[in-house]
């Protein structure tokens, strides 16, 4: 056993390392650049190397997700520890996505192999131990990621870190972080000013990867109103001190506090922000990272939908939470009977999902009494033709849940993505 006391786990659990971790050889400004990986180099690969490379010199407990897998052709990541969202705005793409062309072949050759998704359940998945999210939306869709784990600042600045290929098809497709207090968060925020959803959260900070470069920067919402931090930026992308690659997958990083911000690539000790802020008044987030498509094929002649890979997600320090997922991705009138959660509902827990329609009720016992479903409180008023984020109390010991609802202009009422949530202990 290591004397550093980290635990390590290689499995598609993540790992929550509890022992105070050491640096050992690299300092914590400093990222190994992940290479696109093979079977075989991955089993070569040393567990202490990857945990000193990983982890050193960040604030304890760590929690860590590696994606690991080495499928023989590309499969849908389903784990129990994340809540996994994708969502599109055309009533045509609910039951079914746009076809797109994503990296990675039919078996899971590396990029410039690809394979087609035409599946919600496809737009995330594994190959050679990273995980992948595409998703081709013409009129807006996005991925959205959650481990369950909050970012913990509340004893100081607490690091968000995870790898991340650089190649990018087009403007309109990118990709963004949202750190939310749990009683704040929802299953589907977006700015105020995209075609689609319901706003911000109360209370949030946003970081986001530009329209017009491959720059990122943020945003921080305080009881809805919104603040952008775009003009302290530094407005260069990360193509002027590397080459943008689909299979190397470099390190970004989020360094947050009460009171400053600092977002950027530490390997090439390169901050496209570093700035104090106004105390946000909460220490502890939730953390969404998210994958954007609004009509990619737009941006340019050859421009389309983009696959980003991700691999080594770190919050650090974390703190757990619990995520219970469903047997099933919807439920509307054509799918009905009750949906089954993998284990009982926690005291303090919330029913988790987004739904569009009129009068989207629950019932928790067989449907003997029915409630009005609550959604979460978003920036903007809803609108009838986009889907809502619902934050339901739900006793504790439910497993299953039914759901009912009404037709609207549009079409029949739709609910998805349905998750149990309960707050950090």
């Amino acid at each position: 056993m290591h004397t550093v006391g980290l635990l390590f786990s290689r499995s598609l659990r993540a790992l929550f390392v509890i022992a105070p971790l050491i640096a050992l050889v690299l300092s914590g400004t400093v990222a190994m650049r992940a290479q696109e990986a093979t079977p075989a180099a991955a089993s070569t690969v040393s567990l202490p190397m990857i945990g000193q490379s990983l982890v050193s010199g960040l604030p304890s407990p760590a929690y860590i997700e590696e994606f690991s897998g080495t499928p023989g052709s590309p499969q849908p990541w389903t784990p129990t520890n994340w809540d996994v969202t994708v969502h599109t705005r055309a009533y045509s793409d609910w039951e079914s996505i746009e076809s797109m062309q994503a990296a990675h072949g039919a078996d899971c050759g590396a990029p410039p192999a690809t394979h087609t998704v035409d599946r919600h359940e496809e737009a995330v998945f594994i190959c050679r131990n990273h995980m992948m999210t595409a998703i081709n939306a013409s009129g807006y869709g996005v991925i959205y990621l959650t481990p369950d784990h909050v970012v913990d600042f509340s004893r100081g600045e607490a690091v968000i870190r995870w790898d991340m290929s650089t190649r990018r098809s087009g403007s309109r497709d990118w990709v963004s972080v949202w750190i939310t207090p749990y009683e704040d968060n929802l299953q589907l925020p977006l700015e105020e000013w995209l075609p689609d959803l319901n706003g911000a959260p109360r209370n949030s900070v946003h970081v986001r990867l530009d329209f017009g470069a491959n720059m990122f920067y943020a945003d921080i919402s305080k009881d809805f109103q919104t603040t952008s931090l775009k003009s302290l930026s530094n407005p260069a992308g990360y193509e002027s001190f590397l080459t943008p690659d689909a299979a190397r997958r470099d390190t970004f990083e989020i360094r947050i506090s009460r009171t400053r911000l600092r977002i950027g690539m530490p390997k090439y000790n390169f901050w496209w922000l570093d700035t104090p802020i106004s105390d946000l008044g909460w220490d502890q987030g939730v953390v969404q990272l998210g994958h954007h498509s609004y009509n990619p094929t737009k941006a340019c002649d050859g421009c389309g939908p983009n696959t980003w890979h991700w691999d080594n997600v770190i919050l650090a320090p974390a703190r757990p939470f619990t995520i219970i997922r469903a047997d099933r991705r919807y439920t509307d009138r054509t799918s009905p009977g009750a949906v089954t959660f993998a284990s009982p509902a926690p005291a303090n827990a919330h029913l988790r999902f987004s739904g569009i329609g009129p009068n989207i009720e629950v019932s928790f016992d067989g449907g003997q009494r029915w409630q009005a479903a609550q959604t979460q409180a978003h920036g903007i008023p809803f609108k009838d033709e986009h889907f809502r984020s619902y934050w339901t109390p739900i006793p504790e010991g439910t497993r299953q849940v039914l759901f009912r609802g009404e037709s609207w202009w549009g079409g029949d009422w739709h609910v998805r993505d349905m998750t149990i949530w309960a707050p950090p202990s």
